[in-house]
């Protein structure tokens, strides 16, 4: 047989071959080993996914308990426990009700030391209706303190802390308290540092060596118009009284104005500042509010506009050492004290 033609049958003989019964069974035992092959894929991209789950699920519990370690923090150094006994004939309002809230601001850093009430606010907000009243209280104004006989409402934080502070601001105004703040003036500096600055517009132009605290004498003077105040400047600020032609009742406006600007701001501060502003209100401030309750207040204060405020000074007449409260036209202030009307 010629030689090409016996290479033509031993090529037709293996084709042949390679086409026997046997070739489905190879092909099938690949199938096997390509699925056993996609299982174990499939087993190994799940536990990937599975432990990225596990991974973000640590992640958020570590987070969540950072939070709360942090909020407990706040808690600690800022509401105090027990409630003052001036508090506890009061009940406390609803987050959605109307609320008064007396505020004290101390000339110190220290807002636990034995000091003079510099500033005395009695404010009422109701966070549904957006509306605020604010009253400031002059702090010369006579009082009788239990134990302690005559004496300027200003004393009562020295004698008796917050507790005889509150219930001398009852005495005076009539009115109950839900609520209060104790803010030392020289720690929120510190406050409105965090805040980045509080934007207020000043009257007029400021020069009062006095009110500032700086060694240089760099704060002492103040531009009118409205301006971004910082910490320093901002204490001068609220200190200063004899630019106004009624002295310390100017004064008394001023600090009103600058502490619902501080409300009225906190909600716009970037989201990285908060643990600043946090720490810091914790740190220069004594309450009866929790953390989650200064934050509601402080967003009550974000949606109340000029319209929907009433700003006023109690009324008296100065007779040295003291202001004495006229009683017929403080009647007529705590009339419109929660009043949906808000002429002045």
């Amino acid at each position: 047989m010629d030689r090409h033609v016996r290479e033509r049958l031993n090529r037709s003989s293996r084709s042949m071959h390679s086409q026997s019964p046997g070739a489905p069974l190879n092909r099938g035992r690949a199938s096997a080993a390509q699925s056993a092959k996609n299982v174990r894929r499939t087993r190994r991209t799940r536990s990937k996914f599975q432990t990225i789950l596990r991974t973000i699920g640590i992640l958020l519990l570590l987070v969540l308990a950072a939070g709360a370690a942090f909020y407990i923090s706040l808690q600690v150094r800022m509401t105090v426990s027990p409630v003052p006994t001036s508090l506890t004939d009061t009940a406390t309002p609803l987050p959605t009700e109307p609320f008064n809230l007396a505020i004290f601001g101390l000339d110190t850093r220290n807002p636990d030391a034995a000091a003079r009430a510099d500033t005395i606010i009695l404010a009422r907000i109701d966070p549904i209706e957006n509306q605020m009243w604010m009253v400031s209280i002059p702090r010369d104004t006579r009082v009788e303190l239990p134990g302690y006989g005559t004496q300027k409402i200003n004393a009562a934080y020295v004698f008796g802390g917050s507790d005889m502070a509150i219930q001398a601001v009852k005495d005076v105004t009539g009115q109950e308290v839900n609520h209060f703040i104790t803010l030392n003036f020289l720690g929120f500096v510190d406050i409105v540092d965090a805040m980045d600055g509080i934007e207020i517009d000043v009257p007029f132009a400021i020069y009062d060596p006095k009110g500032d605290i700086t060694p240089d004498g760099s704060a002492s003077h103040i531009d009118s118009g409205l301006q971004n105040l910082d910490g320093v400047h901002a204490l001068t600020f609220v200190r200063h009284r004899d630019g106004f032609v009624d002295g310390d009742f100017g004064r008394m406006r001023a600090q009103q104005d600058f502490f619902r600007a501080i409300g009225s701001q906190l909600t716009d501060v970037p989201v990285w500042r908060l643990p600043l502003v946090a720490n810091s209100f914790a740190d220069n401030t004594t309450t009866n509010f929790t953390p989650f309750g200064l934050a509601m207040m402080a967003r009550a204060m974000r949606g109340v506009d000029a319209d929907n405020m009433y700003l006023t000074t109690l009324p008296g007449t100065w007779h040295s050492p003291y202001v004495i409260i006229d009683e017929a036209a403080a009647a007529e202030v705590w009339h419109n004290f929660g009043a949906t009307s808000f002429e002045q």
